[in-house]
């Protein structure tokens, strides 16, 4: 019972972490349509914060609940796993370390990007902050395909 919650923490988890991926791509393409507009700068706040829901409510679900159902006695015992067996396994918690170091400088990226839009003083965004905000999200696309590579392994076991 409780390894079944902890089963399907792990894939709303992904599932609002694909989410927000959806929703940081509408944001996105809505700023593109909004360039040099009033609601540009609004639009990039509300994509850089629901690329940050996702990714932090994403990140911590799955790493909580994946530690605690390798770790209990009910359910696949994948624990320390044998990796020539499980090689899926270890490719995509490989690739879940590497998205966890970017959501890192992810949040470093978006702090920049809010920094300099508290610095914005008109309606209309400037280059710079423009920029910061592009970094920031082309960053979060990065660790948005690894999400993608690593459900795609989660859910067809490949290798």
């Amino acid at each position: 019972m409780i390894y079944d919650f902890f089963y399907w923490l792990h894939i709303l988890s992904s599932v609002a972490w694909l989410a927000a991926f959806g929703t940081t791509l509408f944001f996105a393409f809505r700023v593109g349509r909004a360039f040099a507009s009033l609601r540009e700068k609004e639009l990039m706040r509300s994509e850089r914060k629901a690329s940050s829901i996702g990714a932090h409510f994403g990140a911590a679900g799955i790493l909580i609940s994946g530690w605690v159902m390798s770790v209990m006695p009910g359910g696949p015992q994948w624990g320390w796993f044998n990796i020539p067996l499980y090689n899926w396994l270890a490719i995509k918690q490989l690739v879940f370390i590497i998205i966890l170091v970017l959501v890192g400088f992810s949040i470093k990226k978006s702090a920049s990007f809010r920094r300099k839009l508290k610095d914005e003083r008109g309606t209309v965004i400037r280059a710079e902050a423009r920029k910061k905000w592009k970094s920031a999200y082309v960053l979060s696309l990065v660790i948005y395909f690894l999400v993608v590579l690593n459900t795609y392994l989660g859910i067809t076991k490949p290798i």
